[in-house]
């Protein structure tokens, strides 16, 4: 596959980053703040998203909006023999889990949960551990975000 950032201009990185803190600026506004005609930046972001640079686009929810106030960083070590897919199905469904990621090294996942707090952080716990053949989690709590692209 080629080096699709090598084939990327100072405007094309100057329109993804506005993108990537605004995902639903207008073309016109756009233009504007990369200096370019509305047209003219609707066919780069066209052609962005044809090339695959831009996936698409989604709305970023607050998720202590919903409750959920307490963020941590779980490591998980499966235990031997466990069926790896199924607990990346079950991650799917837990809404507390906002992403997840197969990892190498001593543990397998690294996952990013929001709980409505210490007893929701703990259900979710035990639960991977009772029904995921979870062997080993190993968790810090978010004190604060210091960058965030792409998402919260």
């Amino acid at each position: 596959m080629p080096d699709v950032s090598a084939a990327l201009d100072a405007i094309d990185r100057e329109i993804l980053g506005e993108l990537q803190h605004d995902g639903r600026v207008s073309w016109q506004e756009l233009g504007r703040r990369v200096r370019l005609s509305p047209n003219a930046t609707g066919d780069r972001v066209r052609r962005l998203e044809r090339r695959g640079v831009i996936e698409g686009y989604r709305a970023v929810v607050n998720p202590a909006a919903l409750g959920r106030t307490l963020e941590a960083l779980v490591s998980v070590r499966l235990a031997p023999n466990t069926d790896a897919w199924k607990l990346e199905e079950r991650l799917i469904e837990w809404p507390e889990v906002e992403e997840a990621v197969h990892v190498t090294g001593r543990f397998d996942f690294e996952l990013r949960v929001s709980t409505s707090g210490p007893r929701g952080l703990d259900d979710l716990l035990v639960s991977m551990k009772r029904e995921m053949g979870v062997a080993e989690t190993e968790t810090r709590l978010v004190l604060r975000r210091v960058v965030s692209k792409g998402g919260r």
